[in-house]
């Protein structure tokens, strides 16, 4: 019983840290990209297609670690198991939905500042200073 305690408090302060990763990462890739952004935005595209295109670029590289890392995680968790409870791992369809439920955690917490990015004016991204 003691164990299953702590592994859900690992379990939910991991959640913590991915989620504040996720969020400074997303921010990030939005300073990042100022300057391309709005060559593009210059070159015709309008700040939702700049927002959806970071936010793309944001997904690729989540959806194979998604992919690979829940069902990881849940086998991981299911052999490292204590003690005579038997483990019941989430059907497949539970496991779609935590994914999706991922992805789309992550496609928000990267459409804030992606959003706010292409809303600033084109020509004060051009002519900031570059570090």
């Amino acid at each position: 019983m003691l164990t299953h305690h702590i592994v859900q408090g690992v379990i939910a302060a991991v959640i913590v840290l991915a989620v504040v990763n996720a969020a400074a990462t997303a921010w990030n890739a939005a300073l990042d990209a100022r300057r391309p952004l709005a060559v593009a935005r210059t070159l015709g595209a309008t700040p939702g297609q700049v927002t959806t295109g970071l936010i793309a670029a944001q997904l690729l590289p989540a959806l194979p670690a998604a992919a690979i890392g829940v069902p990881a995680g849940m086998g991981l968790y299911a052999l490292l198991q204590v003690g005579p409870d038997a483990v019941l791992l989430p059907s497949a369809a539970q496991t779609v939905c935590v994914i999706a439920t991922t992805l789309l955690g992550l496609a928000a917490l990267t459409a804030a500042p992606a959003r706010l990015g292409a809303r600033q004016p084109v020509h004060k991204a051009l002519q900031s200073e570059q570090n």
